[in-house]
């Protein structure tokens, strides 16, 4: 039987040498550092005896015992494991032919450090013995991620139980389950968290939990409301709205540990998400008054209002919103609409005192200028004293 065929759920490929945890990579750091050291090893180390390298042997030495400590690991994980045996124990086997063709080809090379064709042959070997190593970290990795997909199936199975409880007796005692297999959930997605090297799955995985833990808070209380008024549509959609918000939490911890995206997430646009339309808000209206135009940034301040006024409509006709949080966000969307066209005005009045001062100024100018009887600059303060609305300066003939 296949691995990928042992869970639904499972989406690794255990042929990808991809490491995504700081587990794999700390495990296998001391080997590389070891075997690239020996690869890299001098071709002269010692004017005396040239091409024999005393260094060698010792790196050699470093070199099979980071993999002895490997195939210790390994073996204990082989012993203890409940899947995976025979891809485990062929891993190990691989391993260890991999680290005696190391030997044999590192010992001739340190004889003679200076033949190319054994230095190549001891890298190759090298090369071989990483990939080795890395494949069987990789399979200890994708135990975890096993381990932890199966607490998610027990745990969807636990869910899908307490869904369909009759009444509330069965309710509470489904209910009590349903919360400690989420902390033990809880617990192992946690680890597998920090573990990760992607940041963003690391974030993933954290808002998976978060809203899996909110979202399991509410279940009791829609379904046990559910429960007493079953005939009331609006409880059955906050029942469902809850359920598969919980769905999709798990969804997204199953991706995310196993270093997939998550399809739904990628299909959402985000210019569509009432938090992005909030930040186009607050990037267009960060702008400098002197050239702010009322006709051009009106309409694209008012479109961007409207899509949050939309977007927050949207969760105040949710089932899920209370009373008392519905009118709220129906008087910050009036608030926010005043605070818009207050900002539009101040923008506007701001403009109008610019342009008073800049006027007041330029007739100063003007008026300091007609004082001065300069005759060299008689033509000019003729054209500076020309009243602010004229004809084209090409219609303008200077007087004889």
């Amino acid at each position: 039987m296949s691995i990928i065929s042992l869970l639904p759920n499972l989406r690794l490929d255990p042929k990808d040498l991809q490491i995504r945890t700081f587990t794999v990579e700390k495990l296998l750091e001391p080997l590389i550092i070891q075997v690239t050291t020996l690869v890299n090893c001098p071709k002269n180390p010692s004017s005396k005896k040239k091409g024999c390298s005393k260094k060698a042997p010792i790196l050699l030495q470093s070199v099979e015992e980071a993999t002895w400590n490997l195939l210790d690991k390994g073996e204990k994980i082989a012993k203890d494991a409940s899947m995976f045996k025979e891809e485990i124990s062929a891993a190990l086997l691989d391993v260890r032919n991999a680290s005696e063709a190391l030997k044999k080809t590192a010992k001739e090379f340190t004889k003679d450090s200076c033949n190319l064709p054994k230095r190549e042959a001891v890298a190759q070997a090298a090369r071989t013995l990483l990939t080795a190593v890395t494949r069987l970290l990789i399979l200890a990795d994708m135990l975890d991620v096993m381990y932890l997909l199966q607490h998610i199936t027990a745990f969807q199975r636990t869910f899908e139980s307490l869904q369909s409880a009759s009444d509330k007796s069965e309710l509470q005692k489904k209910y009590q389950k349903f919360g400690e297999e989420l902390e033990a959930l809880d617990c192992l997605t946690y680890k597998r968290q920090q573990d990760l090297k992607s940041s963003d799955k690391r974030d993933e995985i954290a808002g998976a939990r978060a809203s899996l833990k909110r979202n399991s808070s509410l279940l009791r209380s829609v379904c046990s409301a559910y429960l007493e008024h079953s005939d009331v549509t609006s409880l059955k959609a906050s029942k469902d709205a809850v359920c598969n918000e919980i769905q999709k939490a798990l969804s997204a911890i199953s991706n995310a540990s196993q270093g997939v995206e998550d399809q739904k997430v990628q299909s959402a646009s985000c210019s569509e998400t009432l938090g992005s339309a909030l930040d186009d808000l607050e990037k267009l209206i960060i702008i400098d008054p002197l050239i702010v135009s009322e006709k051009q940034i009106r309409p694209s301040l008012e479109k961007r209002l409207e899509s949050i006024i939309s977007g927050a409509a949207l969760v105040a006709d949710s089932s899920c919103t209370r009373d008392t949080h519905r009118e709220n966000i129906i008087r910050e969307c009036n608030a926010i609409r005043q605070t818009l066209q207050d900002l539009l005005s101040e923008y506007m009045s701001n403009m109008m005192c610019i342009g008073a001062s800049l006027l007041k100024h330029f007739r100063h100018a003007r008026h300091k200028s007609a004082s001065n009887n300069c005759p060299s600059t008689e033509n000019r303060q003729t054209t500076f004293l020309l009243p602010l609305h004229t004809e084209p300066m090409e219609s303008i003939t200077p007087a004889d």
